[in-house]
């Protein structure tokens, strides 16, 4: 709830901003898988990850949309926690891919990100606004994943950063394993 200043009434999120928001946060696929790519990207953009967090950000809205319209990838549910397991073993493994390579792989854990965030069930996601919240969502894990990298490298250089990989590789594989 929020309290607006000098009307003393209190005002919620509207359902589906806030249904959009809370599912890259609070579902750990995406919060862990986020982060990472976060994590990765500025590894691999050396500082400068904004053109792969665009384009991640970019297909997830728009191959979640098509999702929405009918659009049917097999075995995205698996894929997407087989990316957990990259983006781990290439931040554990300090690996940087050439900037194209980098991109495109940006762009398909995105588009990942976006179908399983779009096949969420009940009336909120069909919700105009649950599109603006789950971007929104999107960009502050995102975001917190760029920001993570610069504390992990000033505390503990590159080993942070690959024990982190690690922990994700560790938390996608145990998902492909239905173990969590």
């Amino acid at each position: 709830m929020i309290l607006l200043p000098g009307l003393g009434q209190a005002a919620s999120v509207p359902p589906g901003l806030s249904a959009g928001i809370a599912g890259p946060v609070l579902t750990y696929v995406h919060l862990f898988g986020l982060l990472g790519l976060g994590l990765w990207l500025d590894m691999q953009g050396r500082g400068t990850p904004g053109a792969g967090a665009g384009l991640a950000l970019a297909a997830g809205i728009i191959v979640g949309l098509l999702t929405r319209a009918g659009l049917h990838l097999p075995f995205a549910g698996l894929a997407l926690e087989a990316s957990l397991i990259v983006l781990g073993g290439l931040l554990a493994a300090t690996f940087t891919l050439p900037a194209v390579v980098g991109l495109v792989m940006a762009a398909a854990v995105g588009a990942l990100h976006g179908i399983s965030l779009s096949q969420w069930g009940g009336p909120v996601t069909g919700n105009v606004l649950f599109w603006p919240g789950m971007l929104m969502g999107c960009v502050l894990v995102l975001s917190s994943g760029v920001g993570l990298s610069a504390t992990l490298y000033q505390i503990g250089g590159g080993k942070a950063s690959r024990v982190a990989g690690g922990g994700i590789a560790l938390l996608g594989l145990l998902m492909l394993l239905n173990v969590l």
